[in-house]
């Protein structure tokens, strides 16, 4: 896993990581920048068990947001098994 920072450039994985459907399908193999950094949260599934790993605001342009203006841009939390390094 990553340990992201804040402004690193990452890309949100395309695989399919189990039943954990939190992440937006508009935002998947999508560039994005990491805005915040939450760290490790609570798992709050069915059966409490899984480990996503820590947990990251991470900014899109508007352009890979449905129905979305210019200018507009978009926050999604995502934990850090779905995101992958981008800036090479």
């Amino acid at each position: 896993m990553g340990g992201f920072v804040v402004s690193q450039r990452v890309r949100v994985k395309t695989e399919n990581l189990g039943p954990n459907r939190r992440v937006p399908d508009y935002v998947r193999g999508r560039l994005g920048v990491v805005f915040r950094v939450h760290g490790a949260v609570p798992d709050y599934s069915h059966d409490h068990s899984e480990d996503w790993g820590p947990l990251y605001s991470v900014l899109f342009g508007s352009t890979q947001a449905p129905d979305s203006h210019s200018n507009e841009k978009v926050i999604v939390d995502i934990h850090e098994s779905w995101l992958a390094d981008a800036t090479t």
